[in-house]
């Protein structure tokens, strides 16, 4: 097994929740940080979620929680995630919050 540290995924929340990452088949993660930085000129309500594969999604940081115009948030509760676990996230405008996911992957 090959333990690769990388920047596991990075992009803009959709409005509405959606997958921000899925640990590939085979394929164990360890999320160690997940930074979100609002763009926007106003205050926006973002959400993160675990999902275990075949499971309901779990709140990984306050619902609903306000992240101000210009702010960052960083989200440093490590995560242990298996193959086909996904994380979610939601920003409350489309594309003006982005979001960098760092850890651990071993396959």
């Amino acid at each position: 097994m090959t333990v690769s540290i990388k920047s596991l995924a990075d992009g803009q929340l959709a409005a509405g929740t959606g997958t921000i990452y899925t640990t590939p088949a085979s394929t164990q993660a360890i999320v160690k940080t997940i930074t979100l930085v609002n763009t926007h000129d106003s205050a926006l309500t973002v959400n993160l979620y675990f999902k275990a594969s075949g499971g309901a999604s779990r709140c990984i940081i306050p619902k609903d929680t306000s992240l101000a115009a210009g702010y960052l948030l960083v989200m440093d509760d490590e995560i242990t995630l298996e193959a086909a676990d996904i994380l979610e996230g939601s920003g409350g405008t489309a594309e003006k919050v982005d979001f960098v996911i760092s850890g651990a992957q071993e396959a």
